[in-house]
């Protein structure tokens, strides 16, 4: 990295904010003498409140030097940036990190769930180490599972399993009638995209702004940095219109070591009007079979809103407890935001959270 690639990123970064046209996103760093202690960092968004579009940063890379983790660093740089961050939301998982931004004024409206889609549960019943994925299993059944994977039983379980998920998401969850769908690495227009968010947004509370802007800035092969080539748009239409898109991120080549060389694909983003369930199911049909032909063994989508929770219930996705805490902080009393974490439509990619698979 040198200091030309970095005023060449901010100048990319502040002709691309939308929160603040023409600004550098803020920062905020600790410095002892030329060295840095503590940084965090900011990804500007819209947020919708149900009625407006307000400007807002999602707060992002909060990183201590390991010998400071213990003292004031962590605090003081994260104060800092909040004094510049009127309207700020944040992903969180550390429950340190969640303390301090509880004390910083943040609402923590609660943990987001995942919910998982197993399309070849035959292998992964043969491969998981379940002990290492932090499920919170009682230690009996961790180490029965652990006896059946040896006796080759756990796969010939997980083989039946998977065939009963397919019935019942097959069953439950049949996709509308008079849609088709799509999948391709080039997004939809702008226009396309904007036109879905507008007839999604009336019946949503609260949500990030998931116009044809972020969506292609975001996802698209301009945008998306090393996952330019993993990123697709799965589409539904109704004739030629567009009423549905998701954004399937493919499995990594060399996945997490704790999954065992499980290939897991990723929902990262998905909109669609939530009173037509059939259009969202279509979605997610669509979405499952473009993961099963990228080679992955399970599917992701991390969302707290209830719609879309109902619906993935409906496809046979499995209900996780999740680890990745909302939180939340207005200090312009222009709108109300609910308190309630079923109301918000959130996603895995919100501030490059899906970067981990």
């Amino acid at each position: 990295m040198t200091a030309e690639a970095v005023l060449a990123g901010w100048r990319t970064a502040a002709s691309e904010n939308g929160a603040a046209p023409g600004e550098v996103p803020p920062a905020a760093i600790v410095l002892d003498g030329s060295r840095v202690l503590g940084y965090c960092g900011s990804i500007p968004h819209q947020l919708w409140d149900g009625v407006a579009e307000h400007p807002a940063y999602w707060v992002k890379g909060l990183m201590v030097l390991p010998e400071y983790r213990r003292g004031p660093i962590g605090f003081l740089v994260a104060k800092q940036l909040a004094t510049q961050l009127p309207r700020a939301t944040a992903l969180v998982v550390a429950p340190a990190a969640r303390r301090l931004f509880s004390a910083l004024g943040y609402t923590d409206l609660g943990a987001v769930t995942n919910f998982v889609r197993p399309l070849r549960l035959a292998g992964l019943a043969r491969r998981l180490d379940v002990t290492e994925l932090g499920l919170g299993l009682p230690r009996w059944l961790a180490a029965g599972v652990r006896v059946a994977q040896r006796a080759g039983v756990a796969a010939l379980a997980g083989g039946a399993a998977g065939i009963v998920l397919d019935l019942v998401g097959a069953a439950r969850g049949r996709p509308g009638s008079g849609l088709t769908t799509g999948c391709a690495v080039e997004p939809p227009s702008r226009a396309e995209l904007d036109d879905v968010w507008r007839s999604a947004r009336g019946a949503i509370a609260a949500s990030p702004v998931r116009d044809g802007a972020y969506l292609r800035r975001r996802y698209g092969a301009n945008g998306a940095a090393s996952d330019e080539t993993r990123y697709s748009f799965v589409t539904a239409r109704e004739g030629t219109r567009l009423v549905g898109v998701a954004v399937l991120l493919q499995p990594k080549a060399i996945g997490d070591p704790r999954l065992r060389g499980v290939r897991v694909a990723t929902i990262s983003d998905i909109v669609f009007p939530p009173e037509r369930a059939g259009v969202g199911l279509a979605v997610l049909a669509a979405t499952e079979r473009a993961a099963r032909s990228a080679g992955a063994d399970a599917l992701v989508c991390t969302t707290s809103h209830r719609v879309l929770a109902w619906l993935l219930r409906r496809r046979a996705y499995v209900p996780l407890p999740g680890n990745v805490h909302f939180f939340v902080r207005d200090t312009t009393g222009t709108a109300r935001w609910p308190r309630d974490l079923a109301s918000w439509w959130l996603a895995r990619g919100d501030s490059g959270a899906d970067e981990v698979f």
